[in-house]
């Protein structure tokens, strides 16, 4: 097993196969990354571009290549002195066909042996003692009579199939292909198809999120977990794999006893290898939330820091201004808190309303074993409070377990209690009393205790993530930057003494956390969001430039969209503006379509999944094409480009400094695939697209000197040079990244930068990256004159340094050192000791 130094994020699938990833190994060895972390490998649902669709975790995806592909990557990987991290999914699987599973459980109910396996209500109202599908298009009387619910023979065995969906018939069972004998075969099966659009009033069965093809998996069993990990702990025993990635922790119902099992079933697996296998968690921390001390990890994946080094590079002093401009530009409110709460309400309403129904029918069965007939709250109030008190979770979810509700818990638990009091009637603050009575004591039933914080834990989870990160930031557009998993719209900007201070709690907690900026999950690439970050410090020229394109797309006669629906789509085209300029512009429009509208659907205003306003999408698709693509408006696209360069370079210099942070700060940086550039990205699946491997190899050649890339910076070489640089020094002494100490370094005066030192064992490295940069003239490239310095400077311990980016020589004996000097033109200051 190798020591991880740093990681490249892969995503799998049939068009890059782990066949494909073996022969980028030489790439990524020679650039410095000291591990390969796959997407999920597992056999997935059939042309699966994510993997997170499983099917059987006991295999290798044959549409990867399979096990050999697998041994031949890692064999490559070991050859070249990397490793490799593999992301396992006990939270869920897919409800399909190759499902086998899932199979036996449709085809025998609950005799099924995997009944268990999978969380499903099967005493629901309305299933009738089957398990309910919403698979079908249309209800099931009109699917049967249109004959796209019929019974056919594959390989001399009959099926249910609608459409591409097959479902198994119970043994036993008498084919009839007859309307009126269909209905009779499917009243004999343990499910019942039904149409999806009843999903919400009739599911029975815990989903990943809102997607019923993705079913909840009980890995709190033992059979379950045995199962689900034997190949993933396999690869480790043999030494195959260095690592785990868990995704959507969350969803589990305890983690930290989950956690705990894993480490050491891992521990055990790996016992002679002589290095600790690694094991994260994908976890989305709130501002002021830790990971629990106890969970038996190295770390989060990295969204934690991919929020704070963004809000660091915000200015404070332009929130208000920009809130005030949307405010006044589109009619909406300013405050994230009140849009969330209504995307809150609506998701539980709506979209989740099968999971919210599941634990109100919980509390009814507690209320009428606790109180008396007279002293019931009754569905409605009850209801009505438990929505009260869903909506005002600031995380994810608690961690109570039957058996343990520790002190944070417990004071999250206090503060929407108190929001409740505040804001909520009477009558719904008292059954909100109740409700939290019931899951915080410890008297009473423990059993039905248990599955009162299960249920509501399992639905806080996926309430945070659809109705904040999946409809909120998809309606509130003061600034986009700011919209972001594992980031709060009213958590703006962060100082340089708080990033001190989370940093070094992190050094101390999880020294080997990741420190991600890019993910497949992200809303905006890394630098896209670095380059918006620049408006914070402009609000008034960005307020300016809206009223500019709004009225001189008017007077060219365009249909505009909604004013929200405008202004959101300024942003993103500012963000995501080519580097070079708009050579392409029908791809770029197709990308900025795709987005458009994903982002319409998920906002649920205009148009959404379930109802889509496909007239209204038209037109918004007809205002993007005729913008980017028509003659005419050839001004608005001139205004766009001059718009984008005079915030590029300023974001350019914000993205160097999200990168030297991301590769020097205590952690395990993580390089998502494709982002040695700039990374301009769009949500999903434009984050995802093809990476240009061959311009990122003669990048390692290039010639050009630091200055020289600082001043050509559009062609994102200078990014690729800063992160190969640093690399490199963390492959020469990967303890001092490891194990050095971090010390904060103050400036003699107030200034837009932040700076440390990382030390051990006598080798010493000087970080400094500069923010705040947009009142540079763009001429200037992405370099840093030294007058924005001004006379400030900075007192290095004393030594022999040299800049890892030019070579020059720095000596410090200890006094005071000018910053012009320190960065020497550069945004982004790096000295390691001769």
């Amino acid at each position: 097993m190798s020591r991880v130094r740093a990681t490249a994020r892969l995503q799998l699938h049939a068009g890059f196969t782990l066949d494909d990833a073996a022969r980028q190994v030489d790439y990524y060895a020679a650039l410095g990354i000291s591990h390969l972390y796959l997407s999920p490998i597992w056999r997935a649902v059939p042309g699966s571009t994510h993997g997170y669709d499983v099917v059987d975790p006991t295999e290798v995806n044959p549409e990867l290549g399979g096990e050999r592909a697998l041994r031949a990557l890692a064999n490559r990987a070991r050859a070249s002195g990397m490793g490799l991290v593999l992301d396992i999914v006990p939270n869920h699987m897919a409800a399909h066909a190759d499902n086998r599973w899932w199979w036996d459980v449709l085809q025998h109910g609950r005799g099924s042996a995997y009944a268990h396996w999978f969380d499903i209500n099967w005493k629901a109202p309305l299933a009738g003692g089957a398990l309910q599908l919403p698979i079908l298009d249309r209800p099931l009387d009109a699917a049967i009579e249109d004959g796209v619910l019929r019974v056919e023979q594959e390989a001399g065995v009959a099926v249910l199939r609608h459409h591409e969906a097959r479902l198994p018939l119970a043994p036993g069972t008498v084919p009839d292909a007859a309307p009126a004998g269909l209905r009779g075969v499917i009243g004999a099966q343990a499910y019942c198809p039904i149409w999806w659009r009843l999903g919400d009033d009739r599911l029975n069965y815990r989903r990943f999120f809102t997607i019923s093809s993705l079913v909840a998996l009980q890995v709190h069993h033992d059979a379950v977990f045995d199962t689900v990990h034997r190949l993933p702990l396999a690869f480790l025993a043999e030494g195959l794999v260095d690592g785990l990635r868990v995704d959507h922790v969350d969803g589990i119902a305890d983690p930290q006893a989950y956690l705990q099992r894993l480490r050491t079933a891992m521990d055990s697996a790996c016992a002679t290898h002589g290095v600790a296998p690694l094991l994260w968690v994908e976890k989305i921390l709130a501002p002021d939330e830790e990971l629990p001390a106890s969970w038996a990890c190295d770390g989060t994946t990295g969204y934690d820091f991919m929020d704070q080094v963004s809000a660091w590079l915000h200015d404070a002093s332009g929130e208000a201004a920009l809130a005030r401009q949307w405010q006044q530009a589109t009619g909406r409110t300013t405050s994230f808190g009140e849009e969330e709460r209504r995307a809150r309400d609506e998701m539980l309403a709506r979209g989740l309303r099968s999971e919210f129904d599941t634990l109100l029918r919980h509390l009814l069965r507690m209320e009428r074993a606790a109180l008396p007939a007279s002293a019931r709250f009754g569905r409605a109030l009850l209801s009505r409070a438990l929505t009260a008190l869903l909506v005002r979770f600031p995380v994810y979810r608690t961690y109570a377990t039957p058996t343990c509700f520790d002190e944070p818990d417990q004071r999250r638990w206090d503060a929407v209690l108190d929001s409740v009091a505040r804001e909520e009637p009477a009558d719904t603050v008292l059954a909100a009393g109740w409700i939290a009575a019931c899951f915080r004591d410890d008297a009473g039933d423990a059993r039905a205790r248990a599955t009162l914080r299960r249920r509501f834990q399992q639905l806080s989870a996926p309430l945070n993530a659809k109705a904040v990160e999946d409809r909120a930031f998809y309606r509130y557009g003061v600034l986009l930057s700011r919209n972001e998993v594992g980031s709060r719209p009213d958590h703006f900007a962060l100082s340089t003494r708080a990033l001190h201070t989370r940093t070094l709690m992190r050094a101390h907690r999880h020294p080997q956390a990741m420190l991600a900026t890019a993910t497949h999950d992200h809303k905006r690439g890394e630098d896209s969001r670095a380059r918006l970050a620049v408006l914070s410090e402009q609000p008034q020229w960005w307020g300016r430039l809206v009223r500019t394109l709004d009225r001189r797309a008017a007077r060219i006669g365009m249909a505009l969209p909604p004013p929200a629906v405008r202004h959101m789509l300024w942003q993103t085209l500012l963000g995501a503006w080519p580097m070079q300029g708009l050579h392409d512009p029908r791809s770029f429009a197709e990308r900025v379509v795709q987005w458009q509208l994903k982002a319409l659907r998920e906002a649920d205003l205009f148009s959404s999944w379930t109802d889509p306003d496909t007239a209204f999408e038209a037109r918004t698709q007809a205002f993007i094409e005729q913008l980017l693509l028509h003659p005419a408006t050839a001004s608005l696209r001139g205004t766009l480009q001059q718009a984008a360069e005079h915030v590029g370079a300023a974001g350019a210099r914000n993205g160097l400094a999200q990168l030297a942070l991301r590769l020097t700060l205590p952690g395990v940086p993580d390089l998502y695939q494709g982002t040695e550039g700039w990374d301009l990205s769009l949500v999903d699946p434009d984050n995802r697209r093809e990476v240009d491997y061959a311009r990122r190899r003669a990048w390692l050649d290039d010639a050009r000197r630091w200055p020289q890339l600082l001043a050509q910076w559009q062609d994102g070489a200078v990014k690729a040079r800063l992160l190969r640089h640093v690399l490199a020094l963390r492959r020469e002494q990967p303890a001092l990244f490891a194990e050095g100490t971090y010390q904060p370094l103050h400036a003699d005066r107030e200034v837009a930068m932040l700076a440390f030192q990382r030390e051990h064992a006598g080798q010493r490295l000087l970080v400094a990256v500069a923010r705040h940069t947009a009142a540079q003239p763009a001429r200037q490239g992405a370099a840093l004159s030294a007058s924005h310095w001004g006379g400030a400077t900075l007192t290095v311990p004393p030594g022999h340094y040299r800049n890892l980016l030019t070579g020059a020589a720095l000596v410090s004996d200890g006094t005071p050192l000018r910053l012009r000097q320190l960065f020497d033109g550069s945004p982004v200051a790096i000295h390691s000791t001769c």
